[in-house]
């Protein structure tokens, strides 16, 4: 990992932290091979390349079949912080699932599901959750957001010197009415199929910090960056 970027900024709330993140994400996005959409919110097999993917929901538990290798979400829990309180979450409140992607980059295949609860009421609405299922190794990383962006994307960052696979967390929490902070941090896939936590090499977490407060009065934006590169 190259040096640690640390800086501070502040703003009038308009777009340009919104543009600067973007900007900052889109140009490094991973594009998926293929894309699927759950348009009728009833498919419950289906086939990407030679690869078969079966969703099967029952009253009592969620599973999910890849090629033969048959898993429950029961007692499976995300790998990041959904809430920055230091709350992780279960991911079998998903019964459903939303977009499926593929992606083959640098001798990796992976399979992306992101996946809802249906039909969904109050904060249920601002849930989700992403399994990342290596095909090569079969092994499976859930994910989880809240009230944050909810579409899957994986990345290529310059953070090492191989053509790394990265995930960005979100994570969500209302410090007090108006003031939210929303936190990124920063997972690369392993030779295993694991991603895992990047960290400063003092043992610091990767971070972009984006606070925002907002009431009748006052309005301002705050971004931290305690990346492995500064964001511009």
């Amino acid at each position: 990992m190259s040096e640690v970027a640390n800086n501070s900024n502040q703003y009038k709330t308009n777009q340009s932290i919104y543009d600067s993140l973007k900007y900052y994400f889109d140009k490094h996005e991973i594009i998926p091979s293929i894309v699927i959409n759950n348009t009728e919110d009833t498919q419950t097999t289906i086939s990407i390349l030679n690869h078969k993917i079966q969703w099967i929901n029952t009253e009592a538990e969620t599973k999910i079949k890849i090629d033969g290798d048959l898993f429950s979400l029961k007692e499976k829990m995300t790998l990041n912080n959904v809430s920055t309180k230091g709350k992780r979450d279960n991911v079998d409140f998903a019964n459903n699932w939303a977009q499926i992607k593929y992606y083959n980059f640098n001798n990796n295949e992976l399979i992306g599901i992101t996946m809802i609860y249906t039909p969904c009421t109050g904060t249920g609405c601002s849930v989700s959750f992403c399994l990342l299922y290596d095909l090569k190794s079969k092994t499976k990383n859930f994910f989880g957001t809240y009230r944050n962006e909810d579409e899957l994307k994986l990345y290529h960052f310059n953070n090492d010197t191989v053509f790394s696979t990265d995930y960005v967390s979100k994570c969500y929490d209302e410090i007090k009415p108006g003031l939210e902070v929303f936190t990124y941090g920063l997972y690369s896939l392993d030779k295993f199929g694991q991603f895992i936590e990047q960290k400063e090499p003092d043992g610091n977490s990767y971070q972009i910090i984006d606070t925002v407060f907002e009431n009748d009065s006052t309005s301002y934006e705050k971004l931290e960056n305690n990346w492995f590169e500064r964001i511009k």
